[in-house]
């Protein structure tokens, strides 16, 4: 039987992903070392196709000369026993330290292969239905900028996909509306109603110009709010730019002249 060679693998290792852990990385992680195991003609060993011969059939092999270079694992089982710690210190190359103290003992190589595939395929399951709760369950907290809410979602529909059962983007924007808090409830209404379909991207930009409409103004200092006037009062009243008094911007954004006098105005029409 002719002798099998071994490619070097060392220009090939720095493509595997290396695998710390995370789910995410290990789809790629795994069928990128498959590739680089069958470029270095060990992949048969790391998947059982090819078993260790067993030691009393080495005594009744043929011998082979000492100038012969290569490996018959199919005959010999320390020719076996010598592919097999090959593939795996490759393997273990492509490992987080974490993991490579973990698993450093585990042999053969196909041992070792199938030990990581198996705990990280029993964790696919319950991935997905946490990465699914983060996205159908999540809650919006009226507390914190708007800003955030649409960050959490993006991102639990970015990780869905990453799982490969990512939501259309309707459905991302229906979520976004419907786990609004119910103080929002006025424009999630009038976008989750509205007799023609919202885009996601129209949502959102409605959800922060509600933001901006119903957020209390800044002064000239930088503060919210209105000093001694009541939070009551100023929601009632709703006032917008402390410059032009329009609603929708800030004065820092206001495109009309500055107006010296209005400072001076307004605090003489509040009450001490």
């Amino acid at each position: 039987m002719p002798l099998r060679t071994v490619n070097n693998p060392s220009h090939l290792i720095p493509t595997v992903p290396v695998l710390d852990g995370n789910l995410v990385t290990f789809a790629a992680w795994r069928s990128r070392l498959l590739d680089v195991l069958a470029i270095m003609n060990v992949l048969d060993i790391v998947d059982k196709s090819l078993l260790r011969p067993s030691d009393t059939k080495d005594s009744k092999s043929v011998g082979r000369s000492s100038d012969q270079k290569g490996y018959n694992p199919k005959d010999f089982a320390a020719d076996w026993d010598a592919l097999s710690d090959f593939a795996r210190s490759t393997i273990k190359l492509t490992l987080f330290v974490d993991l490579v103290i973990r698993y450093g003992d585990v042999k053969p190589v196909s041992k070792l292969f199938s030990t990581i595939v198996d705990a990280y395929e029993k964790n696919t399951q319950a991935r997905r239905v946490q990465l699914e709760d983060n996205f159908w369950l999540a809650r919006h907290n009226p507390n914190v900028p708007i800003a955030k809410w649409i960050t959490r979602i993006r991102k639990a529909a970015s990780d869905l996909n990453t799982a490969k059962i990512a939501p259309a983007d309707q459905q991302v924007c229906n979520r976004l509306l419907r786990g609004l808090d119910d103080s929002w409830k006025t424009i999630r209404d009038h976008l989750v109603y509205s007799p023609k379909e919202v885009s996601l991207d129209n949502a959102i930009g409605a959800l922060e110009a509600h933001e901006l409409s119903t957020t209390p103004p800044m002064d000239q200092f930088g503060n919210e709010g209105l000093g001694d006037i009541s939070v009551s009062a100023a929601k009632a009243k709703r006032f917008g730019c402390y410059n032009c008094g329009e609603k929708g911007h800030h004065s820092s954004r206001c495109s009309k002249p500055l107006r010296k006098n209005k400072s001076s105005a307004q605090a003489n029409s509040v009450p001490a």
